[in-house]
């Protein structure tokens, strides 16, 4: 069974009917160029085909529809603020934990065979926050609340919610790289990082959940399906699968003529209506 949209199905028919209009006034043209020719026929008027209104009654099986959800980022703005603001403390501090050495005794927490690993973290965090160089605060976000700002707005004001991900790549980097560079660590990130893997690796999770604050807002119809073979309109409907559609034609015709610009000397096209 082949399904069509219903605008297409009516818009077909309208331009069929515009062309038939065509047809006929192509044939009024060669009436009037034989017409002129003929010593008696000249006097005569043109025959010419017009139709002043058309009524329409075309009844339609209703096939299916079509519906798309309509997407929003819904995540509030200060837990996306909050978000971004822990992830990049987060890398900051893996960055000086691993530059001081303690990356090793960091390892052991997740080792399986540690008896007490719950005592090790608080000594080496003691231990970072002795040097002045990290502390567990959150970290001043002046310079970057601008692009937090726009990274939230153009997220709001995304035209394709499902596809986050350059929205998130650009900014993400934009702030990553930021605080990388005010706290002079990039040298050092680099060193650490050799194929980017913390910005790959927090970028995903940015993503993934810039995805899950991406919620349905509302559910609408795209396009209603129908059939247009006339046979099953006939046996294959009924009351709650057919409707009509009614619809009145004006005819109206249409006159394109040039005229001189007596400002510009130039040629001018005007539209007129009969």
């Amino acid at each position: 069974m082949s399904n069509i949209t219903l605008s297409e199905y009516v818009g077909f028919i309208f331009s069929e009917i515009t062309r038939a209009r065509d047809q006929a006034d192509r044939v009024a043209k060669e009436l009037a160029l034989q017409y002129a020719k003929d010593d008696i026929l000249k006097f005569f008027s043109v025959p010419r085909f017009k139709i002043p209104e058309m009524d329409l009654t075309i009844p339609v099986l209703i096939s299916g529809a079509k519906f798309v959800a309509i997407l929003e980022f819904v995540l509030k703005k200060e837990e996306f603020r909050n978000l971004l603001l822990t992830k990049i403390s987060n890398c900051i501090r893996i960055i000086l934990i691993q530059k001081r050495g303690f990356i090793r005794d960091i390892k052991l927490i997740n080792d399986p065979e540690m008896k007490k690993p719950i005592f090790i973290r608080p000594i080496i965090i003691k231990q970072i926050r002795g040097w002045g160089e990290f502390s567990d605060q959150p970290l001043r976000a002046d310079s970057i609340d601008p692009i937090i700002d726009e990274f939230y707005e153009l997220l709001l004001n995304n035209t394709d919610p499902e596809d986050p991900e350059s929205i998130v790549q650009v900014k993400w980097a934009e702030i990553f790289y930021k605080k990388l560079e005010e706290n002079s660590l990039m040298d050092e990130y680099k060193r650490q990082n050799p194929s980017n893997e913390l910005f790959r690796k927090t970028l995903k999770e940015i993503q993934d959940a810039v995805v899950a604050g991406t919620q349905v807002s509302q559910t609408k119809m795209a396009n209603l399906l129908v059939n247009p073979e006339t046979q099953l309109v006939k046996d294959g409907s009924s009351d709650s699968t057919v409707f009509t559609i009614k619809a009145k034609i004006m005819e109206e015709g249409i006159f394109v003529k040039t005229i001189i610009d007596e400002a510009t000397n130039r040629e001018k096209n005007i539209v007129e209506f009969e």
